[in-house]
């Protein structure tokens, strides 16, 4: 599924990759767990942590239904200091990771899935020198 993004562009603010993405494992299963984060020891220096996220759908009996969560693209942008956005990809299972400069940040995506129109906007914070771990509803209506 490939979901459309509202104007975007690539910038410098961090690398966001599917590499490790896989690593989310039992967190983000069901669709009650959407919206929730977690905080764990780990990667990152004293400027950047690691972000690890899971995208989530209510719509069909799967939470993470590929037809919604796979390769859906997705916009990250700085809500401190701005500047062009970061675009990336899901993976197969709906998972993304990269590393960002610690502060708040905001990911998004818009688009539709046969008859549900599929949206999100959704901000977390970054600390340095941890992982942030996200389960992000698709908002599918």
């Amino acid at each position: 599924m490939l979901l459309l993004l509202l104007g975007c562009t690539a910038n410098d603010n961090g690398p966001v990759d599917t590499a490790d993405s896989g690593m989310v494992g039992s967190f983000c299963t069901s669709y009650e767990q959407a919206g929730a984060n977690k905080l764990e020891d780990g990667s990152g220096d004293s400027t950047s942590g690691h972000v690890k996220g899971q995208f989530i759908q209510g719509v069909s009996d799967d939470p993470r239904d590929p037809q919604f969560v796979a390769f859906v693209d997705y916009l990250i942008e700085n809500v401190d200091v701005g500047g062009q956005a970061t675009r990336g990809r899901t993976d197969q299972d709906g998972a993304f990771a990269g590393t960002l400069g610690g502060g708040n940040w905001l990911i998004k995506t818009s688009g539709h899935q046969g008859s549900y129109e599929c949206g999100q906007e959704t901000t977390f914070a970054v600390t340095p020198g941890k992982i942030t771990v996200l389960c992000i509803d698709m908002n599918c209506l």
